[in-house]
């Protein structure tokens, strides 16, 4: 039998019928010309790839005579009727001179909203754990926005006739519950993958306790070796959104969602798992619950949680449920505070992370988890200008006081892994760090381990550790894999996976950047130039100066890359400045000499990263001339 095509097309509040040519709103329907919505279908079906104008005007207006400007103003109605803004589109985006890509993330559905599959991802880079099937028996899914209440009545109606005769048939007895639904568990299969949402918090200001809730129970819940727990920063972007759980698990390719709503002034909790093939819910309850004992409240939801999935845990994996890092409920809660702003990735949270872990320290000084945690926000102010020397003293000093108090932190010696590769260029400590923390935490996985990997020339096992890292992480603008796929000239994937972040991320800086080295490598120095330009823009001028001053140098460009050389030096007044961005200028200049110098600089200051030495097409002049062969040895990357 072939497939079923689906019939409803979902993204947002928005639900596109091409059976009966209708579209909704937030449940309301769109007057849309029957032109304009057979252009949104054309860009639905077409999905996730450029499509050219000349395409589109062959597709919409075959046999018709048109110019480009008439496809122009069916676009601007479609974003005027969907709420899209061109600036910063949502829906549709615009690739200059060239044509249009619709970009937002998509579910498709069956007659009655049962979900056929997403499609919003790569495959590649994220192996799919669940592909939703045929609607099982099973009462009502639950209902998407548009959904007619006429039709809905229709659906109860019939699946409360099919119970009534199973349960004539059977001589059974329902009972009817308040505030709880009973509802026969899927039989125990192996690695159930689950999505818990931060839970929604009904108090402005408080959304980090929605997180706090959520990221906990990921944490205890990647105990178990029957589960596989997407990551918090995962489901970090739906966390007050109200997007249907089903819709969110099937973007997110998992089996289950948990999810939640949290009413502190009421002392009020309810909880959720639904199962995302056929809406079927396996915990919904509504209870008052006191958030005077956060171990208390995480030890019943995991309780249910596992239950629910019918999981059992072995000795072993009942003890890493168990096992808390500090006893001090304030410290801990504190520390989950800590962990909230830091996943936010600005500097002004990041400084707010590390404030937070100094006060769960300052609450137990014992907290061998609360110094982990310190180490990475110390490490991450080198996103946003901070020198090595600086932070990095900071840093080594936390993560060696986490290992003092518990040598069975994972997190701890991660962290010291990346210190030793990336700062250290201590490979052989680095290898043993990173393997103790495996050993202790199997399910582990670290983009910097991958990083390490490719300097050791090791590539194909780092890519298969980017591709699990970027499994785990989908959503993450600061992806790994695309910088893998540059280091080891796989241009065209790099640029495909930056394209598909800079959809969900378009004001990301490193993004522009990244894919302008990308589009430098494939000869397209023009568009190379506009993106680094876009970067700068973003950054106020801090991502993108010395790539842009690399291309113009090797576009024969000298005055403009030695503008850029002087920007740097501008640039260093306020913030800490690589030597490595001014060594990729004089390497594209043809100063071997200069460029040479501030490599060795870099190198002395900590501020080059080993693949970048190893790898980085922009620095290949160099890597005949015998004194770059005698720095690289001296560094220590093996060849």
């Amino acid at each position: 039998m072939s497939p079923r095509i689906p019939s409803v097309f979902l993204f947002d509040d928005i639900r596109i019928e091409p059976a009966t040519f209708r579209a909704f709103k937030a449940g309301k329907v769109i007057q849309l010309e029957p032109k304009a919505l057979r252009l949104l279908l054309f860009l639905i079906e077409n999905r996730d790839r450029l499509i050219e104008k000349d395409e589109i005007l062959d597709a919409i207006w075959s046999g018709t005579h048109v110019t480009e400007n008439a496809l122009t103003q069916e676009i601007g109605k479609l974003r005027k009727i969907l709420g899209d803004d061109p600036k910063a589109p949502k829906y549709i985006q615009t690739v200059h001179t060239r044509g249009y890509r619709f970009i937002a993330e998509l579910a498709e559905a069956n007659d009655e909203g049962t979900l056929a599959g997403a499609g919003v991802e790569d495959t590649e880079a994220r192996p799919e754990s669940f592909r939703a099937g045929q609607p099982a028996a099973a009462p009502a899914p639950l209902a998407f926005e548009g959904t007619t209440a006429k039709r809905t009545h229709s659906y109860r109606l019939m699946t409360v006739i099919t119970i009534a005769i199973v349960l004539v048939a059977m001589g059974g007895i329902v009972i009817w519950r308040k505030r709880s639904v009973t509802i026969p568990p899927p039989p125990p299969v192996t690695a159930n993958s689950v999505a818990i949402l931060p839970f929604k918090t009904s108090v402005p200001g408080e959304e980090y306790l929605g997180f706090e809730i959520a990221d906990a129970l990921v944490t205890r819940l990647s105990n178990s070796t029957k589960l596989s727990v997407s990551p918090i920063t995962a489901a970090l972007r739906y966390g007050q959104a109200n997007q249907d759980p089903r819709t969110i698990g099937t973007l997110m390719k998992v089996d289950y969602v948990l999810y939640g709503e949290i009413d502190r002034t009421r002392q009020h909790m309810s909880t959720h798992l639904t199962r995302v093939q056929d809406g079927v819910a396996l915990l919904d309850e509504s209870y008052d619950e006191k958030f005077d004992d956060i171990f208390k409240l995480e030890d019943s939801l995991c309780a249910k949680v596992l239950h629910s999935l019918l999981v059992t845990l072995d000795h072993e994996e009942t003890q890493g449920l168990q096992k808390r890092y500090t006893e001090n409920q304030q410290a801990y809660e504190t520390f989950l505070k800590a962990h909230f702003f830091m996943s936010k990735a600005t500097r002004a949270d990041t400084d707010k992370s590390i404030e937070f872990f100094r006060q769960a320290i300052d609450l137990d000084p014992k907290y061998a988890m609360a110094y982990a945690g310190l180490s990475d926000a110390y490490m991450r102010l080198g996103r946003f200008g901070g020198a090595p020397a600086d932070f990095l003293p900071k840093s080594r000093a936390a993560v060696m006081k986490a290992l003092e108090l518990d040598e069975t932190v994972a997190y701890a010696h991660s962290m010291l892994g990346r210190i030793a590769y990336q700062y250290d260029w201590d490979f052989p400590r680095a290898e043993r760090e990173y393997a103790r923390a495996r050993e202790l935490q199997p399910k582990l996985v670290h983009a910097w381990y991958g990083f390490f990997l490719l300097t050791l020339n090791r590539a194909a096992e780092a890519e298969a550790e980017q591709q699990k890292f970027e499994a785990f992480l989908p959503f993450a603008a600061g992806s790994s894999l695309f910088q893998h796929f540059y280091f080891t000239g796989q241009y065209d994937r790099a640029v495909d996976l930056i394209n598909r972040k800079l959809e969900a991320n378009p004001n990301f800086p490193p993004l522009h950047e990244w894919l302008g080295l990308a589009y430098e490598q494939q000869g397209r120095r023009p568009q190379a130039i506009e993106e680094f330009q876009k970067a700068m823009s973003l950054s106020q001028g801090i991502d993108g100066v010395g790539a842009l001053g690399h291309v113009y140098a090797v576009s024969g460009r000298l005055g403009e890359a030695e503008s850029t050389l002087r920007k740097l030096d501008e640039l260093s007044k306020h913030i800490y400045v690589s030597p490595y961005q001014k060594a990729v200028i004089y390497a594209g200049l043809g100063k071997k000499e200069e460029a040479l110098k501030f490599l060795e600089k870099a190198f002395g200051e900590r501020s080059l990263l080993p693949a970048s030495l190893r790898f980085d097409p922009r620095l290949n002049e160099l890597r005949g001339d015998p004194r770059f062969q005698d720095f690289i040895r001296q560094t220590g990357v093996p060849l």
